[in-house]
């Protein structure tokens, strides 16, 4: 599985990719899929081609363009636990942002349990877990190679409590390498 990176003003935004895109991680901020489908274009990647997407968190930056990338026919994997966070969204959205509501009405519903068998029908291998520490709503995905996308998870070392546990969590599923919503892809030892 690639995985290639097609994030912009700070944040990263990951393409599950094995020929042809399968899942992105995170959608940004409100008003920007033009620069989205910029960086997919620079990236050899047709927007048009993805299906689905995943949000780990719903803050501005991770989910502010949900409703305008549905509207392009990719879905939104909505994992049960986030559901309640989501009309939240809006309260974190300024007057400048032209953030459009999201309608779940057509959100792919999932529960963590049922996440690893719908992923492998995505061709993915791997599984979404609820990783609470930046946000009661936080989700990871960690693919069975060892790779997490941690959303704004606080680096271990920089985490106590619930966040620490969500990294003990990750590390008892062997996970290695962490795509993190913000900075560089780096090792979990």
């Amino acid at each position: 599985m690639n995985i290639v990176n097609v994030g912009y003003d700070s944040t990263n935004y990951y393409i599950l990719s094995d020929g042809k895109p399968r899942l992105l991680v995170d959608a940004g901020w409100p008003g920007t899929l033009p620069k989205l489908q910029h960086q997919c274009k620079r990236m050899g990647i047709a927007l048009a081609d993805l299906k689905h997407f995943l949000i780990t968190h719903y803050h501005p930056d991770h989910a502010g363009l949900a409703q305008e990338l549905k509207r392009t026919g990719c879905k939104l994997i909505l994992v049960d636990l986030q559901e309640a966070f989501v009309p939240t969204l809006r309260t974190w959205m300024k007057p400048e942002h032209p953030y459009v509501e999201i309608d779940l009405q057509d959100a792919v519903r999932i529960s963590l349990d049922d996440s690893r068998a719908f992923l492998a029908q995505l061709g993915i291998q791997g599984q979404i877990i609820h990783t609470p520490g930046h946000s009661d709503d936080s989700v990871t995905l960690v693919l069975d190679d060892g790779s997490a996308f941690t959303g704004d998870l606080p680096r271990p070392d920089m985490s106590e409590g619930i966040a620490l546990e969500s990294w003990q969590q990750l590390r008892a599923l062997g996970v290695k390498r962490i795509h993190p919503g913000h900075g560089p892809v780096w090792s979990l030892t």
